[in-house]
Formats: C-alpha cells, structure tokens, sequence
C-alpha cells in the first residue's frame, strides 16, 4: 500500500437519522479528538422515533453544537419520521460550508438522501470521497421488488450509489455477499455502524446494587434479561413460555424485559395467568442512557432474534452492549449473531424453545460457566464492537479510502476490521 501520509486536516461530514439519538453521537466525539480530523454530523432538527419502542412516539430535537473538531448541524427535513423518503432542506448550504474530504452516508440503499448528497457532490464538491453504509441481507432493493416501475426505479437508484461512491461498510458477511451479487464491486469493510460506548456499558457494582434495589430483586435471585422491541421478530413470543417453565423448577430467577412493543400486552397477559408477575418485570420504553444500568441488574442476557418474511437481524447491538457490560449471552443463530458472537456466547437454534431452554439452564445452574463466558464475550465486544477499537479501525479505513490505495483480506485470513473484502 501507499505508504504516503498528508499533514492535512481530513474533514467528515456523516449524514444519519439515527445521529438524533445522543448516545450514537460518541464515537464521532471520540474521533474528533484526534486534531486530524474533523468531524461533522448532519442531522434531522426534529425526528418522531417509533423504532425503539419509545412512549407516544419520542420527539427528538437536536441542537447545534461545535466543540473543538466536533460539530452537530441540525438540519429542517421534508419529513419528521420516514426514514425511508425524507430529504434535508438545506444540505447544500451546509454542506458548502463545510466542504468535506469524505462524505460518509450512514443510510440504506433505497433511502432517498443519498441522491441528494450525489447532486451535492457533483456540483459543489466533485473531489470528496463519498462511503455508505448497508445494513441489506436480502439482496439490493431492486431485486426484491415486484412491481415493473418501482423495480426500475430502484434499479436506477442502487446504479447510483453503484457510481458515486467509492467503498462501503456492512454489518457481516451476509451483508457483503448482497453488495456483490447487486454489482458493486468497490472495496466493502466490515464495521458497524453505531458500536458500544465501553465507557457506558461495562461492569459497575453501584450501579447493579442501585437498579437491583429500584425493582425489588433479592441478593440471591438470577436475572435473565433482554433488551429491545417487544415484538414476534426479537423471539418474544419463545422467550417468554421458556421462562414460566424454567420458572418452575428454578424458584430464584427472575425476567427483566427493558423495552416497548406490539407485544406488551401478550406478555403481561400470559404472565397473570401463570401467576408469576412477581418474577416478571417489563419496563417499557426507557432511555438509552439508562439501558446500562438495567444491564447491570441482570445476571444473564437473552435474544432471541427470528428471521421472518421481511426482516433479518443484520447486527442487534444489545447482545455486544450487553457482554461489554460483563454478561454471559444466550443467543439464537438468526442473521448475523453467529458471525457477530462466535465462540462466546451459548447460541440455539432460532425458534427452538427447547435449545433456549437449555442454554438458560447451562448458565442458570452453573455460575463458573456464566463467569467464563462473561469474560470472553466482553473480550470479543472491546476488540471488534467497543467505539475504541472501532475508531482506530476507521482511522485506518479512512487513510486506505482517501488515497485510494486498499488493503484487503487474503483468502481465510481471520477478520480485521480495517481491511477491505474484494
């Protein structure tokens, strides 16, 4: 590789929806503390999530901010909450401001605002490189569509992104085997797109005593805990009959449920009638800020992830946010969890409640077991996963892409988050 370095200031813009989220915003704070970069963030002045299970549709509104080489742009939108179709009203001027070396574009293949950057580019900054990020498993998305106009359309679209831009970054393999059989030949890195903040999660015995405390769990009660949507995707509908069974024979576990959704009722309702809302919690929606420490209160992390019709789970955050808080993880081997968990976590075959309940068991009845897998799994997170790691990786990303000059995996090479795959 081109061994020449430039002294030169390397400026970023990112563009994400997802940026509206504060906790998302660290790894960019944390690359901004290298003076050689500066880091720029686009994101939607006001945003109606619904994703993450917040109460009454969460209203975020993000305000400007400039610290040192880190700046936020809170930009109107033509849409609040379509994620899927809405554009910036004034990206060009920001963007002029700015006048970024890399641009990088942390959206889908069918999202609209990426041809909105590629008019931008081509008209006020025709040098910039330009990268993005793909979460599809499914394949490109005009190869899923049926209808002969929208299939054309996003034929055109995905030739687009095909042409303007100069790599990509995906969650796993899966994601990369897509990009290929949809034409894209440029360099693909394997980096998440958000990582985990070890400064938030990790092992912190204040906070368990205090969230053990605020819900009432007893010293010696083993909490099984999960994380996210409550929904038939996230393998609620296994988890939930697997605990009233475990439950059973095992009278000192207990279920934590940290998020919101469709299924909320169900759960609640299927828990009354066993009798077990004593050992049952579900949170509802709470704030990303406080998602460690109910990790914290939990002895034993579970997900279940299904793939179903239209839906993969390309990279759930929560299983690596979890073992970099020192959890043992019970996971199924839906979409990417394999290839994200390796050999530490307890995987079961995804939709086999009994598999499930034997994973849970393994780690119920043997506390030198869930140590041991504690400290792989939070090995793995802090290497591949933990926003440190990651924004070494990505300096390195950003080196190869800005002289054009790439370092790839040869064939079986064990995975290296900075080299590319041909």
């Amino acid at each position: 590789m081109n061994t020449t370095r430039t002294d030169k200031k390397i400026t970023i813009a990112i563009v994400s929806h997802a940026l509206v989220v504060p906790e998302n915003r660290n790894r960019w704070r944390l690359l901004a503390e290298d003076k050689k970069y500066e880091v720029h963030l686009l994101v939607p002045e006001i945003w109606q999530s619904e994703w993450f299970g917040e109460d009454d549709a969460t209203i975020y509104e993000t305000k400007s901010e400039s610290d040192g080489n880190f700046h936020i742009h809170p930009i109107a939108t033509t849409d609040r909450k379509n994620w899927g179709k809405y554009l910036f009203k004034s990206t060009d001027a920001h963007l002029r401001k700015i006048s970024p070396d890399l641009i990088y574009i942390v959206h889908e293949e069918s999202i609209l605002i990426h041809h909105q950057i590629y008019l931008y580019k081509k008209l006020y900054a025709p040098k910039a490189k330009v990268i993005f990020f793909s979460m599809n498993a499914r394949g490109v998305p005009y190869t899923r569509e049926n209808n002969p106009l929208k299939r054309a359309v996003k034929r055109a679209m995905w030739n687009n992104i095909r042409k303007n831009t100069d790599a990509a970054l995906v969650h796993y393999p899966g994601c990369l085997d897509s990009l290929r059989d949809g034409g894209y030949r440029k360099p693909i890195y394997m980096q998440t797109q958000i990582g985990v903040d070890e400064k938030l999660f990790r092992p912190d015995s204040t906070l368990r005593d205090e969230y053990r405390k605020r819900l009432s769990i007893a010293k010696d009660e083993i909490v099984i805990g999960y994380v996210g949507r409550l929904t038939e995707a996230k393998g609620i509908r296994e988890l939930i009959p697997t605990f009233l069974q475990l439950s059973k024979s095992h009278s000192n576990i207990r279920l934590l449920l940290v998020g919101n959704g469709d299924l909320k009722n169900w759960i609640e309702s299927q828990v009354t009638e066993a009798d077990m809302s004593e050992r049952v919690t579900v949170t509802g929606f709470v704030a990303q800020g406080d998602v460690p420490g109910y990790m914290n209160a939990m002895d034993i992390f579970v997900l279940g992830s299904k793939t179903m019709p239209d839906w993969i789970d390309t990279f759930p955050l929560v299983t690596v946010q979890a073992q970099a808080t020192g959890l043992p993880v019970v996971a199924s081997t839906s979409g990417s969890i394999p290839w994200q968990l390796g050999d530490s976590a307890l995987l079961f075959t995804e939709g086999d409640r009994d598999e499930l309940r034997e994973r849970l068991e393994e780690f119920i009845e043997n506390p030198p077991l869930r140590r041991e897998y504690a400290q792989k799994g939070r090995e793995r997170s802090l290497s591949y996963f933990c926003i440190g790691g990651m924004t070494e990786n990505f300096k390195r990303i950003i080196e190869q892409i800005m002289v054009g000059d790439y370092i790839y995996h040869e064939d079986g090479e064990k995975y290296i988050q900075w080299k590319a795959y041909r």
